[in-house]
């Protein structure tokens, strides 16, 4: 009985053994189609990768092309801001120099209304000034 037993569990041992081989062939099996398949599609999907980055390359050529030729019209644009600016500011200097409400004497009848009518354009001055 015990020459019984031990060659049911070297019978089971062998069994086994044959599983763990064979599920070690199969996970070849397995990675080799894998790579047999990765072999297959990547020359195809290299070429759809390569058809895709040139076809973003031009588009962002152009788009390049458009924000430089964006460049020079803002850049002609502010040189043409800039050549008023003098012109701008020397007026609104020569304003306050004689409207600024400081500049009346105390006791004169109409500063209530200077000084509204100043403060009405200057604000008018400034929003110029910084909205352009």
């Amino acid at each position: 009985m015990e020459a019984q037993s031990l060659g049911i569990m070297l019978a089971g041992l062998v069994m086994a053994a044959l599983v763990l081989w064979l599920l070690h062939l199969l996970r070849r099996a397995v990675r080799a189609l894998r790579g047999w398949a990765g072999l297959l599609r990547r020359p195809r999907l290299g070429g759809l990768r390569l058809a895709y980055s040139r076809a973003l390359a031009r588009s962002e050529s152009a788009r390049a092309a458009a924000l430089a030729a964006e460049v020079a019209r803002l850049r002609v644009e502010l040189r043409l801001a800039r050549a008023p600016e003098p012109r701008f500011q020397r007026a609104k200097r020569e304003f306050a120099r004689r409207f600024h409400p400081d500049r009346l004497p105390r006791r004169t009848p109409d500063r209530p209304l200077r000084i509204a009518l100043f403060r009405e354009y200057w604000a008018v001055l400034r929003r110029i000034e910084r909205d352009g």
